[in-house]
C-alpha cells in the first residue's frame, strides 16, 4: 500500500491497492481510457466514504466514485487518486406508495424488482437496467420517456450526499437546495451520492409496442417531434443501424396501457410498415438484457466501446442523422453497432447542471460503436469519427451529454 495512506483512518470495509483492484478500477465499458488509481475503497457505509473523502482532500487526491463502469471515456476513473467502489452499497430500503428510497449502489434492475410488485415503477428508465442509481443521477439519466417526465434527476424527491468537505448531509428541492442542485448531474466531482429517495408513479401490468419503419431519416424525426408534442405515447425513441444488409430506420413508440396518458394513435404518420405487440412492462423495460449475452458471444462485450454521446437542437437533428447514417455499416459500428435518438421536450428538463441546447425540443443522439478487442486502428477511426460528429453539433448549437472531464 502507498506510503499516503498508512495515515488513513480505520474503515469499516477496505481500501484495496492490490493489482487486481486497481485494473478493475482503470477500465470502464468504453475500454478506450486507463488511468489507475492509488486505492480502490469497498465501503461498508457512508461513513467509510466520509472519512475517505475527507482524508483525500487533506492528502490532495482525487476521490471518484463508480458504480457499473458503464462510462465511455473514464469518467469513473481517479488517476493516482481514489475510486470509491459504490456497488458495495445497494438496499433498497422503503418501498412507498409513491416513492422509494435506496443506496446508490443498486441498480435499477433492482429497484424495480422491489416496486412492480407494489404495482409502481419509476417514470423515467435507461434502457440498461443493469446501471447504478447513484451512476444515472450523476449525469441525468435520459430515456424515452423523457419527452413526459424529464431526467431521472428531475424525478429525485431527496438525496443523501457526502460532500467534497467531508460532510454528509440530506438535501432536496427545499433543503441544502446548492448541494441538490450540484450534484444531480454533476458527475460525482461536486459531493457523493450515497443514497437516494426516488418518485414513483403507478406501473401498467402491460404495454402496447410498436416498431414502426420509416423510408428516410427526416420523415422518422418529424414523427417523434409530432408525438412528443402531442404525449401521444410514453415512451418514444428512434434508432438507426443497419441489419442483414440494410439501412433500418426505425421508431419505437410504446403505450402504457393501463395508464396511458396520450392517445396512442398511429394514424397520420410516415412509417412505411409497423409491427405490434402487447407486452408485460417488465419484459419491456428489461428488454436489452438478451442483448448482453449476444455481444458476450460475440466477443464485443469487453471490447472497447468509443461512444459519442450528444444532445442535439432539434432544429440540427436531420442534418446530424443525415451525417450518422451516412457512416453506418461494420467499419464504424461493428455488425451490432446503432445511434439512438431520443427526443426530449425541454420544458420537463428542471436539471441545473444538464446543459441542454436553446430548443424547444433536443434530442439525446447516442452513437453506439463497437470495436473488436485489440484492433486500435478501428479504434482510432471510430474516435475520429466521433471528433468529426461532436465538431458538427457543437456548430450546430448542440451540447456534449457525457463529456469526458
Amino acid at each position: 500500500m502507498p506510503q499516503v495512506f498508512d495515515t488513513m483512518p480505520e474503515l469499516v470495509g477496505s481500501l484495496d491497492t492490490d493489482e487486481d483492484s486497481l485494473r478493475w478500477a482503470a477500465r470502464d465499458y468504453g475500454d478506450v481510457v486507463h488511468h489507475l488509481p492509488a486505492a480502490v475503497l469497498r465501503p461498508a457505509n457512508a461513513a467509510d466514504i466520509r472519512t475517505a473523502v475527507a482524508f483525500a482532500r487533506q492528502h490532495g487526491l482525487r476521490i471518484v466514485p463508480r458504480g457499473q463502469g458503464h462510462s465511455t471515456g473514464g469518467q469513473a476513473q481517479a488517476l493516482g487518486g481514489v475510486v470509491v467502489d459504490m456497488n458495495q452499497l445497494g438496499a433498497i430500503h422503503d418501498v412507498g406508495p409513491d416513492s422509494v428510497v435506496v443506496d446508490a449502489g443498486a441498480r435499477w434492475s433492482d429497484v424495480l424488482n422491489a416496486t412492480l410488485p407494489r404495482g409502481l415503477t419509476p417514470p423515467v428508465l435507461t434502457d440498461y437496467l443493469e446501471l447504478t442509481v447513484g451512476g444515472t443521477l450523476s449525469v441525468g439519466g435520459l430515456g424515452g420517456a423523457s419527452h413526459q417526465h424529464g431526467a431521472q434527476t428531475d424525478n429525485v424527491i431527496e438525496l443523501e450526499v457526502i460532500t467534497p468537505e467531508g460532510a454528509l448531509i440530506s438535501c432536496s428541492p427545499s433543503e441544502n437546495r446548492d448541494v441538490f442542485d450540484a450534484v444531480r448531474a454533476g458527475r460525482g466531482r461536486n459531493g457523493i451520492i450515497t443514497r437516494a429517495r426516488l418518485r414513483l408513479v403507478p406501473a401498467p401490468d402491460t404495454v402496447r409496442w410498436h416498431r414502426l419503419r420509416y423510408g428516410t431519416v427526416a420523415e422518422l424525426l418529424e414523427d417523434q417531434q409530432h408525438l412528443v408534442v402531442t404525449d401521444a405515447f410514453d415512451y418514444v425513441e428512434g434508432q438507426l443501424k443497419v441489419r442483414d444488409g440494410e439501412d433500418v430506420a426505425e421508431l419505437e413508440a410504446v403505450s402504457f396501457v393501463e395508464t396511458t396518458s396520450g392517445s396512442g394513435d398511429l394514424d397520420d404518420l410516415f412509417f412505411r410498415e409497423v409491427d405490434s405487440e402487447t407486452a408485460d412492462y417488465w419484459d419491456f423495460v428489461n428488454r436489452l438484457a438478451a442483448g448482453e449475452p449476444v455481444l458476450r458471444g460475440a466477443g464485443l462485450w469487453d471490447s472497447p466501446h468509443p461512444w459519442c454521446n450528444l444532445l442535439v437542437p432539434g432544429t440540427a437533428a436531420p442534418a446530424v442523422l443525415h451525417q450518422i447514417a451516412s457512416e453506418l455499416g461494420p467499419e464504424l459500428y461493428s455488425d451490432f453497432g446503432l445511434a439512438l435518438a431520443y427526443p426530449v421536450r425541454t420544458d420537463r428538463i428542471t436539471t441545473p447542471l444538464l446543459a441542454l441546447p436553446d430548443d424547444d425540443i433536443v434530442f439525446l443522439v447516442a452513437a453506439l460503436r463497437y470495436a473488436p478487442a485489440g484492433a486500435a486502428e478501428t479504434v482510432k477511426a471510430m474516435q475520429l469519427a466521433n471528433d468529426v460528429l461532436v465538431a458538427s453539433t457543437l456548430r450546430a448549437g448542440g451540447t456534449l451529454y457525457l463529456d469526458p472531464l
